[in-house]
């Protein structure tokens, strides 16, 4: 026989059918638990102070038993000594452990805390004499026979009585922790609602203001088409047509002042390694070399006289070295000669293009770029807002269907403890 009395594995209870069908709101829940679980609460603390008084009676017993065995000598007279001395060793463990275990004061389960220290009193009470005696088992089955089955069954009715508190306590337990998942599920419920709600508030704006884009467009696409159906836009594009055509005419010009400064290239940069002129005229110097269609001009044309003849003053003078000194002369001389034709050929080309230009006036283009301008960066905005709008929706969706599995798995798990088909509103 072995002593020992642990927790027995709670039973599952069947399932009692649902008997009617109730529709709460997320408010109603904690108030619903509390009611489910205060009868349960005050049946457990009902059968703590039975099961009490029962294990009282049971323990005065074991008591009883425990100082007949102290008293009785078992007759270890009649035994080799040594043995005699371990058979007395394991009867003192036992009497000791069991008198003390069966003196303590027990708690009085007024309240459901109570109770379960009860409950746990009762359970360590049985497992230090399950253990004193699985110890010495041997001892008090051979030399205690008498004791040992009265002890098991007193034992046993502690455990069974102990057993029936750990059932109604597992009850209320299982209880808790399924309020306490409901709870949470409400809670998971109301969040949903709420992101769910402010999404498609959002989708609401969201779409106010793709119709106001929209909107937006129609008007532009139709003030776009009003001013490119102009006279005057049509007017502006002939203007504009003649403008972009008498580029050919400026190549022609500028390559016919690059032709003749290229001929005096050589001189004109090496001057440049050797020039004393002040800092303007330096600049304006660099530039001849690199384009001088920019440079010339009637307020350039002194200036551009003067770096010249510089220049022909050191080729005269072997500052500048040359292979012909005077073909570069006469290339110089030539250059300074057709400064007039070259301004006027610039001056005559400008004129031209200044005055096409004035015409251009007749239609406001920068109006026309603004409103495309507006109508390309609107189109963008709609673009995003509608990316927007369907990723919301995506997050609507899925919020929804989460949503759902929430309220399902809060009715269902409500219903098991209720007894009650219940309806989320």
């Amino acid at each position: 026989m072995v002593f020992g009395f642990g927790k027995k594995k709670t039973q599952e209870h069947p399932t009692i059918p649902v008997q009617s069908e109730k529709t709460i709101s997320l408010e109603d829940i904690p108030g619903m638990l509390h009611d489910i679980e205060t009868p349960q609460i005050s049946e457990t603390i009902s059968i703590a102070k039975t099961t009490k008084d029962e294990v009282e009676t049971y323990r005065k017993k074991i008591r009883d038993l425990i100082l007949h065995l102290e008293s009785d000598d078992l007759k270890l007279d009649d035994v080799d000594r040594n043995l005699g001395v371990i058979v007395k060793r394991g009867k003192d463990a036992i009497v000791s452990t069991i008198k003390k275990e069966t003196l303590t004061n027990l708690t009085s389960a007024s309240k459901y805390d109570q109770a379960v220290a009860l409950n746990l009193e009762i359970s360590q009470m049985l497992k230090k004499i399950g253990d004193v005696l699985g110890l010495n088992s041997r001892i008090i089955h051979i030399f205690a026979k008498k004791y040992a089955d009265n002890l098991k069954d007193e034992i046993a009715k502690v455990a069974k009585s102990r057993n029936q508190l750990q059932s109604s306590i597992n009850i209320v337990e299982n209880l808790r922790e399924n309020s306490k998942k409901i709870i949470e599920l409400g809670q998971e419920i109301s969040e949903y609602r709420n992101t769910i709600a402010q999404k498609n508030e959002r989708i609401s704006q969201i779409e106010s203001e793709i119709q106001t884009l929209k909107d937006t467009i129609a008007t532009l696409e139709r003030q776009i088409h009003d001013l490119k159906s102009s006279s005057g836009h049509a007017k502006f594009l002939e203007i504009k047509h003649r403008v972009d055509s008498m580029s050919s005419e400026k190549s022609d010009v500028k390559n016919t002042i690059d032709l003749q400064f290229s001929k005096i290239s050589r001189p004109l940069g090496r001057y440049s390694y050797i020039s004393s002129f002040e800092k303007p005229v330096r600049k304006m110097m660099d530039e001849l070399v690199a384009n001088p269609y920019d440079v010339i001009s009637s307020q350039s044309k002194t200036g551009i006289i003067q770096i010249l003849e510089a220049v022909e003053k050191s080729v005269v003078s072997g500052s500048i070295s040359v292979k012909d000194t005077d073909k570069s002369l006469e290339q110089i001389q030539e250059t300074i000669s057709k400064l007039d034709e070259f301004i006027s050929l610039k001056e005559k080309y400008s004129s031209k293009v200044t005055a096409l230009e004035k015409d251009l006036a007749v239609f406001d283009i920068k109006s026309l770029e603004s409103k495309e301008h507006e109508l390309e960066k609107t189109r963008s905005d709609l673009t995003n807002i509608e990316s927007t709008k369907k990723k919301l929706e995506a997050d609507v969706k899925d919020s929804n269907h989460s949503l759902s599995k929430s309220i399902s798995s809060l009715e269902s798990g409500l219903a098991r403890l209720a007894n009650t088909k219940i309806l989320l509103k």
